[in-house]
């Protein structure tokens, strides 16, 4: 007989598919992404998978982190609910003789020991909307418990876009093994539950006397047969409260998800560190990279310990503080950083192009935001550009040392799509910030030419992002330059790259471009140790009082897109009357009226490693950024 899928009679037990129909969908390989996972990366991703399945009301994202440690009878009972006996062990077992499953061996034997303890991490979430769905269907709950890099996030905004984040919850379970208990939010507005199964990831595996081969990935459910085979169906209703409760996954009647993982350890210690210290950490994680979604009130991290409750606020990391002071006053009046603490701003333009079915796309821009730093500030990530979007996550603190001039160090934010204004977004910022979540890896941790950009727009995605990024870093230096004799606008070169504070067009002005007042020729190459480069700079206006130009190298991948910038470690200069400047990997030169044009030469550190400076990889791209002070005292 054929049992319904909801149906509840029975009791729950470990299944493991052998292939067939149903069987998990594996969208991707997930050994071509490299993500660090540290506790650190751990509390990003699982604080991101949780932000993004936020309801849509005034009330925010409650993420909790809660360690128990069970010993003596409490370990045993908790194991014995698991069914470890005979449902995980003898699968463990057969695994850990394989040729790379050494560690399952050891995991089992500690497991076993009677004077062992089992640590347990239990996120809970609250106000999203849980595990929705049916295996059957695209979903979050299949995207969860049944298939591997695929996402079921539909929102434009959202967070992630490929579903690897939730690896993280097996990838620190010892035993490969996480629990589940939701109470998800059905599209009638009620909240349905609880449900409850687990899900192990085991390499593949034959039991003794078995000839049949499992797949890794098994189940602790009800297993229910259907017209199209086996289904490993989630327990619910009162046995499946009675069963969280037991598995220490029991939670409120609201809106969300538990997920427990078993055996919890950090992959990359070879110790494991204790409770307290831990909860610190992550609560340090969460600000550093969920400031934004919190300071909005998007979201509230807490850290429960057997011993004392952390709450992630984000005055009480140093580090985050300067960032949090430049997003506050992002829409401030000035345009150059004078004093300590001061902040000023500029509006970052950001041309989308097409989709990729032909729609236009509304022209946006970025709010780029720098705070001159104080010495009281920390300066942990002193000279770093946090970015970020709509979602709240800072996707990475962009590091920015080479622009800053002398002791004018800085800490600098580039917010975007949703989160540039505190007002509902307009189109062209919900444009931006759907063009910027394609941007992101799998790893979320850049904005760059990605596969997803190549389906959802048409040519011209990697300009748009290398035209914003070059002119962030235009703002950046004049933000961070000294005011000259006193005057406080920005260079007229500037100004016409982009509108200042939001009025949407760029300042007219007399002086001629950049292009107009100097010949510039160069060209680089490796010689087998490190790239070389030579060039020509030229005025080619009559009558000026100097002239400077800032040399750069930047990688660029064989895919066309850009690395980081390459160190200059050595300039030469034919021209008298030509002071060489070297500054966090540039070279400036610094020319007087009497030079009528340069002549230079140089190289990069040397290196072996296989990337950018290796010249094994790609090629690499020379920035020139020259000025010119004109007998009026005008700079073009």
């Amino acid at each position: 007989m054929t049992r319904k899928p909801n149906d509840t009679t029975g009791e729950a037990e470990w299944f493991f598919f052998s292939g067939g129909p149903g069987a998990p969908r594996y969208g991707d390989d997930p050994t071509k992404h490299s993500v660090d996972h540290d506790s650190e990366a751990f509390v990003r991703e699982v604080l991101q998978n949780a932000n993004d399945q936020g309801l849509d009301n005034e009330d925010p994202v409650r993420v909790t982190f809660r360690f128990v440690t069970l010993s003596g009878e409490d370990k045993e009972r908790f194991l014995n609910t698991l069914d470890w006996g005979s449902g995980l062990r003898g699968r463990l077992n057969a695994v850990s003789r394989a040729k790379h499953g050494r560690r399952y061996d050891d995991l089992v034997d500690e497991i076993d020991n009677p004077d062992s303890e089992l640590r347990l991490l239990i996120v809970e979430d609250r106000n999203t909307t849980g595990l929705t769905g049916t295996w059957e269907e695209d979903s979050n709950y299949a995207a969860l418990v049944r298939d591997e890099l695929y996402s079921s996030k539909q929102d434009d905004t959202a967070g992630g876009s490929y579903g690897l984040g939730k690896s993280v919850l097996w990838t620190f379970s010892g035993a490969s093994t996480v629990v589940f208990n939701s109470y998800p939010m059905e599209s009638s507005g009620s909240t349905q539950g609880p449900r409850v199964i687990a899900r192990s990831k085991f390499p593949t595996h034959e039991l003794p006397d078995d000839d049949t081969t499992y797949q890794g990935a098994g189940w602790l459910c009800e297993p229910v047969q259907t017209e199209d085979g086996v289904r490993p169906m989630s327990i619910r209703g009162e046995k499946a409260e009675q069963l969280a409760e037991r598995l220490h996954v029991g939670r409120p009647a609201t809106s969300g998800t538990s997920a427990m993982v078993v055996d919890f350890q950090d992959p990359t210690r070879d110790e494991r560190p204790d409770i307290e210290d831990l909860a610190e950490e992550f609560v340090e994680a969460s600000v550093k990279y969920f400031w934004p979604a919190i300071f909005r009130d998007d979201l509230e991290v807490t850290v429960e310990t057997s011993e004392e409750t952390y709450e992630a606020k984000t005055e009480d990391v140093p580090s985050i503080r300067p960032f949090l002071e430049c997003f506050k006053s992002r829409f401030t009046e000035n345009e150059l950083l004078d004093s300590p603490g001061d902040v000023a701003g500029l509006n970052i333009p950001l041309n989308i192009p097409p989709r990729a079915d032909g729609t236009e796309t509304p022209d946006g821009e970025v709010r780029l935001a720098a705070r001159l730093a104080s010495p009281a500030d920390d300066d942990t990530y002193l000279n770093r550009v946090a970015l970020f979007r709509g979602a709240g996550m800072v996707v990475k603190y962009y590091d920015q040392s080479r622009v800053a001039f002398g002791d004018r160090n800085f800490h600098a934010i580039l917010a975007s799509g949703e989160a540039r204004t505190d007002f509902p977004p307009s189109d062209p910022d919900q444009e931006v910030d759907r063009f910027l979540r394609f941007a992101e890896p799998p790893e979320h941790d850049e904005w760059e030419s990605t596969e997803n950009l190549r389906e959802q727009y048409q040519r011209g995605f990697r300009t748009a992002l290398e035209d914003m990024f070059e002119t962030m870093r235009d703002g950046l230096r004049h933000l961070a330059a000294k005011s000259n004799g006193g005057t406080d606008i920005l260079s007229d070169n500037v100004l016409n790259r982009f509108p200042i504070h939001g009025n949407g067009a760029p300042r007219a002005t007399g002086n001629s471009a950049p292009s107009e007042v100097f010949e510039i020729e160069s060209s680089s190459r490796f010689d087998g140790e490190r790239w070389t480069f030579s060039g020509r700079i030229e005025p080619i206006v009559e009558n000026f009082q100097g002239w400077t130009a800032e040399i750069s190298l930047t990688g660029i991948g064989e895919d066309g897109s850009r690395s980081d910038e390459i160190p200059v470690e050595s300039i030469t200069v034919d021209a008298e009357n030509v002071t060489k400047i070297h500054e966090n990997g540039t070279a400036r030169l610094v020319a007087e009226a009497s030079t009528e044009n340069a002549s230079f030469e140089g190289h990069s550190h040397a290196t072996d490693n296989e990337d950018m400076l290796s010249g094994k990889v790609g090629e690499t791209q020379i920035e020139i950024r020259a000025e010119i002070q004109t007998t009026e005292g005008d700079e073009s």
